[in-house]
């Protein structure tokens, strides 16, 4: 068997397929599994050796001139393949998989661009969370296959092994936080506001061992937020290494970003913080962790210059204070 599995980008995108990847490898242990992935997210399946990535360069992707050329060298990298599972649903995707002539092409039911009409297999539309639409398409190929149980949640990255961070924790005895308060760039309206952060900070520090994960678009936060909080950030580190590090976690807490579904992968108990992100949509996994959100009328929207961001300033520490506590007291 040999399966070409599709998920260009994003980098909390292509995390929330891995559950599903890894439960096809789980029930078909022989068979070649080739992930079409962008260059600048490549990385993210070096921990699975199983997984052969077949790279697309996102510079002559983004380029009207050069995009179908790079389309068609990369379908002549997988048209041997038997069958492709379409986790993407743009047309970009779905073309590969056509220009490869593969003759199997399913699609997970969410597709753009008249991307379903290149699949052989469409599933129908459901209104989920990304994990459970990754993990029915799983389930659906599984099935026709005659296995079942594709669509069990698993944190796919939970044992594979990963570099050492070093020394991250001091406070033996006391749960392990990560406090995640950045987001990128283009997902700004996603950030809980600063002031509740250390906020919060403040109520955990004598109960728990606390860290800041502060990514290189919060390099200015090192100078000031660890002394302001009394919270040590940890420390520079790899992407890898950093994922080693919240393993070691007895709980996340973030905004909806990458490092909220890097935990979910981890199988480290995540308690996401939501505004304008749709709770279904960009929701977690049963199971895996809790998101908290003010549910106010507005939320959740699309809206990235929304000025008075309501949603996120509404959610008070003290809430997430008793979220995070009511949570720890559910694992004890």
């Amino acid at each position: 068997m040999d399966l070409v599995l599709l998920r260009l980008s994003a980098l909390g995108d292509i995390l929330r397929v891995l559950p599903a990847w890894a439960n096809l490898h789980r029930a078909f242990p022989e068979a070649r599994c080739r992930a079409v992935v962008e260059d600048r997210h490549a990385f993210l399946l070096e921990p699975l050796p199983w997984l052969e990535p077949v790279v697309l360069r996102r510079k002559q992707l983004s380029n009207p001139f050069s995009a179908l050329g790079e389309l068609r060298r990369v379908a002549k990298l997988v048209e041997d393949g038997g069958t492709s599972l379409d986790f993407h649903g743009i047309l970009k995707a779905a073309l590969i998989s056509k220009l490869a002539a593969i003759p199997e092409r399913w699609g997970d039911g969410v597709t753009k661009e008249f991307a379903g009409s290149l699949q052989t297999h469409p599933m129908a539309f459901r209104h989920q969370t990304r994990y459970d639409q990754a993990l029915g398409l799983a389930e659906a190929f599984g099935r026709s296959r005659g296995v079942a149980g594709l669509g069990r949640f698993h944190p796919a990255l939970k044992e594979v092994p990963l570099p050492d961070p070093g020394t991250i924790w001091s406070q033996q005895g006391k749960p392990r936080v990560v406090l995640v308060p950045g987001a990128s760039r283009r997902g700004a309206i996603k950030r809980w506001p600063l002031r509740h952060w250390i906020a919060l900070a403040g109520m955990l520090r004598d109960r728990c061992d606390l860290r800041w994960s502060l990514g290189p678009e919060e390099e200015d936060l090192r100078s000031w937020l660890p002394e302001t909080s009394g919270v040590a950030a940890l420390p520079r580190l790899a992407f890898w290494q950093l994922a080693s590090a919240l393993r070691q976690a007895d709980h996340v807490v973030a905004p909806d970003t990458g490092l909220l579904h890097l935990a979910v992968v981890l199988g480290v108990p995540a308690l996401g913080l939501y505004g304008s992100s749709d709770p279904v949509v960009a929701g977690l996994p049963v199971g895996a962790g809790r998101v908290l959100r003010t549910g106010i009328a507005c939320a959740p929207c699309r809206e990235r210059a929304c000025q008075r961001r309501q949603c996120m300033e509404e959610l008070s520490p003290d809430l997430v204070f008793a979220a995070l506590l009511e949570g720890a007291a559910r694992e004890s």
